[in-house]
């Protein structure tokens, strides 16, 4: 009995032969090819993208309905009860200058 390695042997497709060159037809104008484009864009923008989608792995048996309300915090009271208070008012200024000049 011999071993199976899981591999197949691909035929062999011989030699190949290019595909005979296509004459190239003469060059529309510049006006005519760009309405032509923007028809085509326009066709594919309205038929949309219809791609293929995966599909989201459950890794759990038990459904967990989601929590989609999210609400504004309503606070019962001012966490802080009062302002800080600015230590480099006008007086502190004159005791203390700012000599040294800043650029």
């Amino acid at each position: 009995m011999t071993q199976h390695t899981g591999r197949q042997k691909l035929p062999s497709l011989g030699k190949r032969k290019m595909a005979p060159k296509v004459k190239k037809e003469a060059p529309a104008p510049p006006k005519v090819e760009a309405k032509a484009k923007a028809l085509k864009a326009k066709k594919a923008v309205l038929k949309g993208v219809h791609s293929h989608k995966k599909k989201k792995i459950r890794t759990s048996p038990t459904f967990r309905r989601p929590k989609t309300l999210r609400l504004r915090r309503q606070p019962k009271y001012p966490r802080k009860s009062a302002p800080r208070r600015n230590k480099l008012d006008h007086y502190a200024i004159i005791k203390f200058p700012l000599t040294r000049s800043r650029p």
